[in-house]
């Protein structure tokens, strides 16, 4: 099932980063919002990495050229956690008329101290006889690097959603075109939130002994994460088109 929903992701995440890449060009002399177009790219970038991690032959691929078992997916988590705080970045730019400086420094620092217990805990788990995925979950090495990557991301995916969620809201009161983007993209963070907590819910469930059946959660997880991918991907695309087409039919009218 992740080869079908990561591999359509990696067609929206490419075909997203295009049209970004050339928005972000054609603006590339505008000050306002440079932050957040940087973000943005940095996002999409890390989503497209991810999903394509995370369809199983590309992984096992990778794997036997990098002669280390798991680190497509220690990547592939890694990617997550960018893509999540490439997001939060781009939402409080979005949300300031002037950088916020502060909250930036400080999101950047919390990815990368969540992404450097990452690797050490990659680094103490045994990857040889077990992959770092719920069917492992016996494994408490394993148990701790995926509640310590499902725990950051949804705490920045919850973030993503409200803030989103009010920007919306603010410029949907405004008459901008750009909030149904926004909408949807704050609707896939928060199907992000929810595949955090499938996946967390299943290891502490295991841990305590009352877990569902695997097949269940490996039918649950990867179908939020491509919701996620998908909305989050569409919506911020079609925020910035309309956007750039706002700007454009406004200034034919000048």
């Amino acid at each position: 099932m992740e080869g079908p929903i990561f591999g359509l992701c990696v067609v929206l995440t490419s075909l997203s980063t295009a049209i970004s890449l050339r928005c972000a060009y054609e603006r590339r002399h505008k000050s306002t919002y440079r932050i957040a177009r940087r973000a943005h790219l940095a996002a999409l970038t890390a989503c497209f990495l991810g999903s394509l991690l995370a369809i199983p032959t590309i992984a096992d691929a990778v794997d036997r050229i990098a002669a280390s078992n798991e680190v497509s997916s220690l990547v592939s988590d890694v990617a997550a956690v960018i893509f999540c705080a490439s997001l939060q970045i781009m939402i409080i730019d979005w949300e300031y008329s002037t950088a916020h400086h502060a909250g930036i420094a400080l999101r950047l620092g919390f990815a990368c101290a969540v992404v450097g217990l990452m690797i050490w805990q990659f680094h103490r788990a045994d990857t040889v006889h077990q992959d770092l995925s719920t069917a492992y979950a016996e494994s408490s090495d394993v148990r701790l690097y995926l509640l310590t990557y499902l725990g950051a991301s949804a705490a920045a995916g919850a973030e993503v959603t409200f803030r989103s969620s009010k920007l919306a809201r603010e410029i949907r009161r405004q008459g901008r075109p750009a909030a149904n983007g926004l909408a949807i993209a704050s609707a896939g963070a928060a199907f992000g939130v929810a595949y955090t907590i499938s996946r967390g819910s299943y290891l502490l469930a295991y841990e305590n002994g009352h877990a569902w059946p695997l097949s269940w959660e490996n039918a649950i997880s990867p179908a939020l994460a491509g919701l996620c991918i998908g909305c989050v991907a569409i919506g911020l695309t079609m925020a910035t088109v309309s956007v750039k087409l706002s700007q454009r039919n406004a200034g034919s009218k000048v």
